[in-house]
């Protein structure tokens, strides 16, 4: 036991001391598994049968000095190929001990690991860490602020890992950027600090950074759009359509449609109508192949999430257009009868599939322009087309008559300016009340039930 003046503490120094070697990564063998274990094995295996008597339990000064005495071999540990995983662990438990004493280290191994070129699994290991140290960086506590001055240059920092050539440096990457992004909202809150006076010298600092989400947004974004270009004009497999999807790539869409969902969902309306501009120029440029038809629906998808009203407006009229346009051009014997593929057509089959699962209610409108585009497809004898039209119809018909959530953001105030009542950045990593939280449903109304049953 560490309380009331015991030497424990010194033994435990000690003997990580003498074991300092065999922590680093180059001495592999069975032993590293232990050694990684033991830096857990107090989470691993809690005691609570007994009451430590007032004098024997660890005070402030006790937490800090344990927290001190084994954060560096914690850290080397961090680079073990085979074992890292539980070290970073360990870092989380003592990132909620001390965050003061964690944070600021790994993020500097961090900017460090950018500049060096030759190690570029270093790169990874950190921001894997720093995924697991996410909400003890971007929230305020009474002990350990500072961390959100780092979280937009962070998020600059680790574009670079978004590369194709590398799988596990963008799954990595984009699972770092949907736990922070989950964590926080995307609002610019520089003009709080003209308009607030009980700003602290570090809410300045981050109100002021704030203003760089436009930037990180759209250099995001362009990314994201290189990569499905790319993924879309590779020469492999471009002409077979297949229901085999690589487990790489399934899980950097499922990703990126949560890093967008939560972008749009945890916005200002300003940041909103951006993203929201550079998604429909996107999606109404080009025509891409139906390999990336899941990146396709997680930008969709985003959009949706958002603001359905909005982008339906934008989106589902044009897309229906071009439906009709090509059906109306296309040769009929081939489309209907000899099932010719068209991949323009199939690209806006996707679309028109993705966006009839809004919201219900939003829907409505657009009846007659819906309806026209099942009536022509219907017809449509390729199998592929054939399926996408079929998901089309079911996800029409669950978000007419499903009662499903709608609300998903982490606090109810608006998020809009001015800045007098309320300030975004102090509810980053905060719990939910869920006193005040003010759950919304869809439920399907008498209108919805009756396009679904036509």
């Amino acid at each position: 036991m560490m309380g009331n003046g015991s030497a424990c503490l010194k033994y435990l120094g000690d003997l990580l001391m003498a074991m300092k070697s065999f922590y680093h990564p180059s001495n592999t063998g069975r032993f590293q598994e232990s050694l990684s274990d033991f830096f857990s094995e107090r989470k691993a295996h809690p005691l609570w049968w007994f009451q430590p008597r007032g004098s024997y339990r660890l005070t402030e000064q006790n937490i800090t000095d344990f927290v001190n005495c084994i954060k560096d071999y914690v850290f080397i540990s961090i680079f073990n190929k085979e074992h890292g995983q539980k070290a970073i662990e360990a870092c989380k438990y003592l990132s909620m001990l001390r965050p003061e004493l964690i944070v600021p280290p790994v993020i500097e191994k961090l900017f460090s690991s950018i500049e060096n070129i030759t190690e570029p699994h270093r790169f990874t290991a950190i921001v894997d860490c720093l995924t697991y140290l996410a909400r003890q960086l971007v929230r305020q506590t009474s002990s350990y602020s500072e961390g959100q001055a780092y979280v937009l240059p962070l998020l600059m920092s680790v574009l670079p890992g978004i590369d194709l050539n590398d799988p596990k440096k963008i799954y990595t990457t984009l699972k770092f950027l949907n736990t922070v992004l989950s964590l926080i909202t995307c609002v610019d809150c520089s003009s709080a600090v003209q308009i607030r006076d009980d700003l602290t010298e570090i809410e300045k600092q981050v109100c002021l950074s704030t203003k760089s989400f436009e930037n990180f947004i759209s250099t995001f974004l362009d990314r994201v759009f290189q990569m499905i270009e790319h993924l879309s004009s590779d020469m492999f497999d471009t002409t077979v359509i297949t229901d085999e999807v690589n487990i790489d790539y399934r899980d950097i869409e499922l990703l990126l449609e949560s890093i967008l969902r939560n972008i749009t969902g945890q916005c200002s309306s300003k940041i909103y109508w951006f993203v929201q501009e550079k998604l429909t120029n996107f999606l109404s440029g080009a025509y891409f192949s139906p390999k990336v038809k899941g990146f396709v629906s997680a930008v969709v998808r985003a959009l949706l999430h958002g603001n359905p009203v909005e982008a339906l407006k934008c989106v589902l009229p044009k897309t229906c257009e071009s439906i009709e346009k090509i059906m109306n051009h296309a040769d009929t014997t081939e489309l209907f009868i000899n099932g010719k593929e068209d991949l323009e057509l199939i690209w806006y089959l996707t679309l028109f599939s993705e966006l009839v699962r809004a919201r219900g209610d939003t829907l409505l409108i657009y009846k007659p322009m819906i309806m026209s585009i099942f009536n022509r497809s219907i017809h449509i004898v390729h199998k592929y087309s054939y399926e996408i039209l079929a998901n089309a119809a079911r996800d029409l018909l669950e978000s007419l008559s499903y009662v499903y959530p709608i609300e998903y953001r982490l606090t109810i105030e608006n998020l809009d300016e001015p800045f007098i009542d309320f300030l975004p950045i102090r509810v980053w990593g905060q719990p939910v009340d869920f006193d005040r939280f003010q759950m919304q449903y869809h439920i399907p109304n008498v209108d919805e039930i009756d396009f679904a049953c036509e």
